[in-house]
């Protein structure tokens, strides 16, 4: 009987017992509780997994950030030197300085140069004295939240208007020698598509295309020196300093602010410089010396190859010299290649502008991502651009009669002064406790 009984199984109370308890793993019995002796001390963590896990988790926004906003280096600061002091003045720097100077253009252009080196010593120095912060940010630093903010907006409406007379530019060029039947608007659009992309992307993104597209911008300048070399008439130059010494200085003075002066937009991206900054300053150097010689190349051969008398009279005279060129009747109008090479400096220029514009704004309302301003921004230039400039000679009038004097005021007054404040050891101590922190 007890053999039978032990065959059946065990009793109730046993089979209740051994049945698995409410919430436990199927298949496995009640198991005791872990306490913590049981369970030992975990090992401890090093620092590289406690920094790690100190560390918030980025949300999807902050993953999708383009890669590389941050830094670029003293050869790709020089590159937007070089496209920001040629810029627009390729194109239209001929015509001015023809009607002013003749057949003196050329000395006219070398004595801007002397100046413009003489305003990159000045650039310099101010650049290694900003340290991490803008122009803008440093005029605020020194004169307070309120008083900077006024002239950073003074500064905003300086670079609008620059971006509003280079759309104004390229949609009047293209609609004259290219694209007749194409809307103004059409081409300031496609325009702004490409700027608003650049200003999303970031500062480092634009930088190291201006470093890819660099050498096709020398290689292209060459080779259209080179092919007008046969056309060259050295009397055309006769007589020399014949236009007299004040028409020399003006000319030279129009080159100086059109070319060096509205190269102060670069003093907006010293926050964006790699920590070298005597390389820096020596790009400036470089910068200045290498597009003030590319313009008086450019000007010598407007001289040398059309004449005075075809400068004076041609809006465009550097696109009509592309329309010269003629080699065994198989190489010709390459006006083509011009018109690549200054679509893409003043490309650069506007867009150096508009960053510059983005940036003021950014730092005036102190704003954690400037990116978001991209596309208000080119709506707004849109807007501006459809309305500023009527006609070709309303825009002439415009550039001979204000811009130069507009340039001289705020890119030259403006960074002369505030070297000048920071001469003083209190300027700059002030300028240093608001610096800001590195990383």
């Amino acid at each position: 009987m007890l053999l039978a009984c032990s065959r059946r199984g065990p009793g109730p109370a046993r089979a209740a017992a051994a049945r698995p308890q409410k919430g436990a793993r199927p298949g496995r019995g009640h198991r005791p509780r872990r306490t913590a002796a049981f369970r030992g001390a975990r090992p401890a963590r090093s620092a590289s997994q406690s920094a790690r896990s100190d560390k918030p988790v980025p949300r999807g926004e902050d993953r999708m950030k383009p890669i590389g906003n941050g830094r670029i280096s003293a050869r790709q600061f020089k590159i937007m030197i070089v496209f920001s002091l040629i810029g627009d003045s390729i194109l239209i720097l001929p015509n001015l300085m023809g009607n002013i100077s003749h057949q003196d253009a050329w000395l006219s252009q070398l004595a801007a140069i002397a100046c413009g080196m003489a305003l990159a010593w000045a650039y310099a120095a101010l650049l290694g004295r900003l340290g991490r912060l803008s122009f803008v940010g440093a005029w605020t630093a020194l004169l307070g939240r309120i008083a900077g903010s006024a002239l950073g907006l003074v500064y905003a409406y300086g670079f609008y208007a620059m971006v509003l007379a280079l759309l104004a530019e390229i949609s009047l060029f293209m609609r004259a020698q290219m694209m007749r039947e194409t809307p103004a608007e059409a081409i300031m659009l496609a325009f702004l598509i490409v700027i608003a992309a650049g200003l999303r992307y970031g500062i480092e993104t634009f930088a190291r295309t201006s470093e890819l597209l660099y050498p096709i911008f020398i290689a292209m300048f060459l080779f259209l020196s080179l092919c007008l070399l046969p056309q060259i008439k050295a009397d055309q130059l006769l007589p020399i300093a014949g236009a007299g010494m004040p028409q020399i200085a003006e000319g030279s003075f129009l080159s100086f602010a059109y070319g060096f002066l509205e190269s102060a937009v670069l003093l907006m991206l010293t926050p964006y410089l790699e920590d070298d900054r005597k390389a820096a300053r020596s790009a400036i150097f470089n910068g200045f010396l290498t597009g003030g010689l590319m313009l008086f190349l450019i000007l010598l051969l407007c001289v040398l190859v059309l004449g005075p008398s075809m400068m004076e009279l041609k809006h465009y005279p550097t696109f009509q010299l592309a329309q010269r060129i003629e080699i065994g009747r198989f190489l010709e109008r390459l006006e083509a290649l011009l018109t690549f090479l200054w679509i893409v400096t003043v490309f650069y220029k506007a867009l150096l502008y508009s960053f510059s514009l983005q940036k003021t704004i950014s730092e005036i309302a102190q704003l954690q991502d400037d990116r978001i301003l991209a596309m208000p921004l080119c709506l707004l230039m849109l807007a501006g651009g459809m309305i500023s400039v009527p006609n070709i000679a309303a825009y002439n009038e415009l550039i001979k009669a204000q811009f130069p004097y507009y340039d001289l005021i705020l890119y030259l007054g403006g960074p002369l002064l505030l070297l000048l404040l920071l001469a003083f050891p209190a300027a700059r101590r002030r300028l240093e406790a608001r610096q800001p922190r590195a990383g």
